[in-house]
């Protein structure tokens, strides 16, 4: 049976392509805002006003789309992939949306089944964070060296320090990647935590046990939605058998 994930295409994919625009703004102002300091005002006046327009023009659109982005976009397909899983978990129909294949287990209590599809999540969510974060160390790495050894060089122009500054400690680099570092550790511990809780051998009936599953559901739910962070498709594609097959050795281990 081919697999079928309706809320990627319809709220992940304008997701995907609202971050990557996000990411041309941010470029495209930060070079902006350094040329402007290298245009002589005096002898050409207005192309230092015109350059002036352009960079406020692109600040306010990097806002709005800011705005779009992490108030609408972000929590929508958030929203919808939380009540498919709840939908796939409890046999109950929260949302319209569809997916076949996506969550890979055995399990047929509702509870038990939440807490096998929030491990599975946990899992790829890990795996990926930790092929992303390689690159986003590379290149944050790569802009401080820059920038302290622009600080180093006496003729260093203190304004072109302080711009780079913003824009390295922006939330696109050194942000980003203390975003990233701090939802793979996050999911480093609880993909732990639900390994822990199915090698525990105790039933989904106890109370204890279904607290710790209602707790470790709300604990990733609300560490995707703090850190911001969306996974990279291209990744995910290449990745996926692999991790399929390991989460496939992982659940016949600990029986799920």
């Amino acid at each position: 049976m081919p697999k079928v994930d309706t809320v990627s295409k319809n709220f992940y994919g304008p997701l995907t392509l609202m971050d990557a625009i996000g990411g041309w703004l941010f470029w495209v102002i930060s070079i902006l805002s350094i040329v402007t300091l290298f245009i002589d005002k005096a002898a050409y006046p207005q192309a230092n006003i015109a350059l002036q327009i352009v960079f406020l023009i692109g600040a306010l659109l990097f806002f709005v789309h800011g705005q779009v982005q992490n108030i609408y976009l972000f929590p929508r397909a958030e929203d919808a992939r939380r009540q498919e899983a709840l939908s796939n978990s409890f046999n109950v129909a929260l949302t319209h949306e569809e997916t076949v294949g996506y969550y890979n287990n055995d399990q047929t209590n509702p509870l038990r089944r939440l807490a096998a599809n929030s491990m599975e999540s946990v899992f790829f969510t890990r795996c990926i964070v930790r092929k992303m974060l390689r690159w986003q160390r590379i290149t944050t790495l790569g802009y401080l060296v820059a920038w302290v050894a622009a600080m180093a060089y006496p003729s260093t122009d203190l304004e072109v320090i302080g711009v780079a500054a913003q824009a390295i400690f922006s939330g696109e680099i050194v942000g980003r990647l203390i975003r990233m570092e701090w939802l793979r550790m996050r999911c480093e511990h609880l993909f732990n935590d639900f390994n822990r809780l199915f090698n525990g051998g105790r039933g989904a009936s106890k109370s204890i046990t279904q607290a710790q599953i209602i707790e470790f559901f709300a604990y990733y739910e609300t560490t995707k939605s703090t850190a911001a962070i969306l996974l990279s498709t291209k990744i995910f594609n290449e990745q996926n058998p692999t991790l399929t097959a390991e989460w496939e050795r992982i659940r016949a281990r600990i029986g799920i």
